[in-house]
């Protein structure tokens, strides 16, 4: 079957990319094909605003993304948040990203830890205000439950292209039990990352994480 695409829909995920791997990919060209996007950004933070700081430097982690993504049609590796520099305030990125593409519809990618813990995000109303949320999910299993956003909830996707922002639906995706962490450690320990990370940058994962 031929998917539609369509230009309204402008898909944003950020995270630490510390490293990237293969869940990372995996999940968000699911939301891709899903929702009929056109592109999606991927934006390394600079300062996580809830998470730790990164072992890797924001430039090498922007470099790496982009040296995996530049044959990959549709996904985008976005350096706006380590131009800023700072904390990655969501909302401050989102605020650019509506200056730069004004007639676009963002959605902003967020799995569904992030899902539950999001009324704890800095400005988190002026974020729906601004864009809709798409929450990642396993096939099969229950979406959870954010009294504070539940009434956001819609399984039309056509309301994505309909409405400019505040709606919130859940996407089925191919979630791999891969982590971050879990490859760093393996680095450690001298242990092979063959298919957990894209091919490309296991050699530079292994110099980088090691050194």
């Amino acid at each position: 079957m031929v998917i539609s695409v369509t230009d309204k829909l402008l898909g944003v995920f950020g995270g630490t990319f510390d490293p990237l791997h293969i869940g990372h990919l995996r999940s968000v060209m699911d939301v891709q094909q899903a929702l009929a996007m056109q592109q999606i950004r991927l934006l390394p933070n600079y300062i996580p605003a809830h998470r730790e700081k990164p072992v890797l430097e924001a430039r090498q982690r922007y470099q790496l993304l982009q040296k995996v993504l530049l044959d990959t049609p549709g996904l985008v590796a976005d350096d706006r948040e380590i131009v800023r520099q700072g904390v990655s305030y969501m909302v401050d990125t989102l605020h650019d990203l509506k200056q730069q593409f004004a007639q676009k519809h963002l959605c902003l990618i967020i799995g569904s830890d992030a899902y539950l813990q999001f009324c704890d995000w800095h400005d988190w109303q002026q974020i729906l205000q601004l864009a809709h949320l798409v929450v990642m999910k396993r096939a099969g299993v229950a979406k959870p439950l954010n009294k504070q956003l539940d009434h956001r909830l819609t399984n039309d996707k056509r309301l994505l292209s309909a409405e400019t922002a505040g709606k919130i639906i859940f996407q089925d995706v191919c979630q791999l039990e891969i982590s971050s962490t879990q490859i760093r450690e393996m680095i450690r320990k001298k242990q092979s990352i063959q298919f957990l990370v894209p091919e490309i940058i296991r050699s530079d994962l292994q110099t980088l994480y090691e050194g």
